[in-house]
Order: C-alpha cells, then sequence, then structure tokens
C-alpha cells in the first residue's frame, strides 16, 4: 500500500512540472506576470508620512547663493538629489541672481556641505542643475521621479524644503488642481511670489501643501516617495503661503534635466502666435455657439507660425466702455485633433508631446470655414530676443562712460541734462 501512495505522489508531481513546463511561453509568461504583478505592488505601497519624511529628507538639500566678488550670501533655495553622479535638482529662479555667476554651496540634512557648479538653466520651464564639485564623503541616495500624469485632484502630496532657511521642513497637502498656466508676471507687486517672468509655463500642478520663500527647488512628493513635481511658486498678497502653490511637473523635469544634462540646456517647441482666448461676446461676434478656441491676433516675426505662411492675424475693436464691438482673423480650434478651448491647450500639448522639428496640424475658423494648416515646430527663443523683437534697441550715445550708463538705466530726457 505504501509503495502504491509513492507511486501516486510521483505521478502527481510529474504531471504537475509537466503542465508547467509544457508550453514555456506562456508559462513564462505566468510567471514574470506574477512577478511584475509583485513588483507593482511593491511599488504602489503608499508610506506613512513619517517614513516619507525619513526616506527622502536626506537626499534634500539647501542651496545657498554666494556672491563671489563680496562672499556675501545672495539668496537660499531647496534642492534635490537627481542622481548618483552628483546632479542637483532646482529652480532657474534660485540659481540665476547675477546671471548664474555665482558660488555654490549645497548642505545636506547631516549638516555636509559640499560646492557646486551650474550645469546648466531653462528659464522656460523654471528648472536647472547643479553639480556637487568636491569630494564626497556620503553615500548620495537619488530621489525617483513619478508620472505626474497619474496625478489626479485630491491626491496627497509633501513638500519638503527649507521655507525661511529652516532647513528640513515637511508640509503636507493635497493636489488642488491640475493643467495650470502659471501666469506671466512684469509686476514686482504681483501676488504669484517668488515669481517674475515674461512668459508662462504650462502644466503646472496647484497644491495647499504649504510653501514658502525658500521651499523653491524642493520636492512635492507622493507618499510612493517619488517627486512629482518641483516647487516652483506661491500665491500670496503677502508673500507667504496662502493656501495655493504651484510645482512644475515631474513629467517635464525628466525632459528638460536630461537635456540640460546632455546639452547645458533645452530647446523648447515654439509656435509663434500671439491673441487672446474666445470669450462669450467675441463667440457671438464670430457667430459661434461656445466659447471656445484661441483668436489669433499678432504674429510673432521669425516664428514657425510666420514662416508657415498660412496664418492670418486679426484684429479687436472696442468701444469706449472697453467693450468689443468687431473681430476678425483665424481662430485655432484643434492642434492635431485635440480640441482648444484656450491657449493653455495649445502650451500644454506642445509641451507634453511635441519636441523642435516635429510637425503640428492646426486646424483654423477661418471666415465660416475650417481649414488645416501644418507649421513645423522651432525652438523658442533666447529671453534677451523675445524681448528686443518687441521693442527697438536704440544705441547707446557716445558720451563719455557716466552718461553711457547713465543712457542705459534712465530717460534719456534725464541723461541729456548731464551733457
Amino acid at each position: 500500500m505504501l509503495i502504491k501512495i509513492s507511486h501516486i505522489l510521483y505521478l502527481s508531481s510529474f504531471i504537475l512540472l509537466t503542465l508547467l513546463f509544457s508550453n514555456n511561453n506562456n508559462t513564462g509568461y505566468a510567471l514574470g506576470q506574477i512577478s511584475d504583478n509583485l513588483v507593482e505592488q511593491n511599488n504602489s505601497t503608499e508610506l506613512k508620512i513619517q517614513d516619507l519624511f525619513s526616506q527622502t529628507s536626506k537626499s534634500v538639500v539647501q542651496i545657498t547663493i554666494i556672491d563671489p566678488l563680496s562672499n556675501a550670501q545672495q539668496g537660499l533655495g531647496s534642492g534635490f538629489l537627481y542622481d548618483k553622479d552628483g546632479h542637483i535638482i532646482t529652480n532657474n529662479h534660485v540659481v540665476t541672481f547675477n546671471q548664474g555667476n555665482n558660488n555654490y554651496l549645497v548642505t545636506f540634512s547631516n549638516g555636509n556641505s559640499y560646492q557646486a557648479k551650474l550645469i546648466g538653466h531653462d528659464p522656460y520651464s523654471d528648472l536647472a542643475v547643479l553639480k556637487l564639485s568636491d569630494p564626497i564623503d556620503i553615500v548620495l541616495s537619488p530621489i525617483p521621479l513619478g508620472n505626474s500624469s497619474s496625478l489626479r485632484v485630491g491626491d496627497t502630496v509633501a513638500a519638503i524644503g527649507n521655507p525661511f532657511g529652516l532647513s528640513g521642513s515637511l508640509t503636507v497637502g493635497i493636489v488642488s488642481g491640475l493643467g495650470r498656466l502659471l501666469p506671466s508676471i512684469d509686476d514686482s507687486n504681483s501676488p504669484f511670489s517668488q515669481f517674475a517672468l515674461n512668459f508662462n509655463i504650462p502644466d503646472i500642478i496647484q497644491t495647499d501643501a504649504a510653501i514658502n520663500p525658500g521651499n523653491s527647488g524642493g520636492p512635492l512628493l507622493n507618499l510612493k516617495g517619488e517627486v512629482i513635481g518641483i516647487n516652483s511658486a506661491i500665491y500670496s498678497n503677502t508673500g507667504v503661503n496662502a493656501g495655493i502653490g504651484f510645482a512644475v511637473p515631474s513629467n517635464t523635469v525628466k525632459k528638460v534635466v536630461q537635456s540640460i544634462i546632455s546639452s547645458g540646456k533645452y530647446l523648447h517647441p515654439y509656435l509663434g502666435v500671439v491673441g487672446m482666448d474666445i470669450t462669450p461676446q467675441l463667440a457671438k461676434i464670430f457667430g459661434l455657439k461656445e466659447s471656445k478656441g484661441f483668436l489669433i491676433t499678432d504674429i510673432t516675426p521669425g516664428s514657425p507660425a510666420e514662416k508657415s505662411g498660412k496664418l492670418q492675424k486679426g484684429t479687436i475693436t472696442y468701444n469706449q466702455r472697453g467693450e468689443i464691438i468687431d473681430s476678425d482673423g483665424d481662430i485655432i480650434v484643434a492642434i492635431d485633433d485635440k480640441q482648444v478651448r484656450k491657449i493653455d491647450d495649445i502650451l500644454t500639448y506642445l509641451e507634453r508631446e511635441k519636441e523642435v522639428g516635429d510637425t503640428v496640424t492646426l486646424k483654423i475658423l477661418r471666415n465660416n470655414q475650417i481649414e488645416k494648416v501644418e507649421v513645423v515646430l522651432g525652438p523658442r527663443g533666447s529671453e534677451e530676443s523675445s524681448v528686443l523683437q518687441q521693442y527697438d534697441k536704440k544705441p547707446v550715445p557716445k558720451q563719455d562712460d557716466f552718461l553711457a550708463q547713465c543712457y542705459q538705466f534712465l530717460p534719456k530726457s534725464l541723461c541729456d541734462l548731464l551733457r
């Protein structure tokens, strides 16, 4: 009887092994799927806030900007370790004081400080990369980048940084908005604190996690311990947290930072149209059922839009009360068959999906007819060249050095009095 039972057990084992290995492809897939599922479960494990802080804070740094001439501290910000080569990610506006000609001191949470050099920066995404230049005597533990496109409003997030110089500070909140367009700012009194730029940054994450001066450049983390944004700005009338903060999404960081490390810069895909979103007034004038689309009122000289030769800029006429009474011109209603409700949709699509040299198809409403226009995207010009396109640069009069400097910074009428 014992022999029979052993035979049965042997036969059962043989049958089981035969079933497992009779089809290597299916078995490999099944085993691989089990393994992938285990990895996915591990990757999706959410940490407690305390564990999140202890796991990531050692790789969040304080960045001190020092004037090389006076050796005085000129600014303070945050950043985090990107890789084991010692690259540090932070904000462009943190490091570009004095046009980036500074000394940078990077301090880790354990108090160790190291000199760093500026590898490159990109004002159009407010990102910059430093690299530790001193011999490193600590183990470098980079914080992984997450997928910002998977975020949902209501997701819990945490910000780690150095608000007001208080190193290693943690705040917790939620994602309170997605796909924001960080407004262009020329006014130093603007409520968008820590930010004074002449362009818009699309696809921004909005959060209510407390962000204050000094948090700039620090990571916004999900509960897996991944960076899903770089804290960049706050909306405030006082200069301190008012419950609305903004972060550059990690998917933008992935594209821009790698390019900065390899070439020192990032080329943003650029269209070159200026205009305004369709309002109810404009929709009525154009006979549209809905207030959707972007009216082209100007085309930047030398831009891809101008080079296409197929787009027409329009005009807007106002009455004495400032109300729109008439308008004409092309209205962009879709880009690559994706509906355009406002300019945010165009900018976000270009940043997320396109690169310099790609061709986009614009669906244009012109004279009540839909037309398609193809445009090859070019690189966005430098901030300086953008300014020069808007204003004629007048030569400085040939005066002595004092007068020459005067003409650069003061109105001509005042400087003429010194002649």
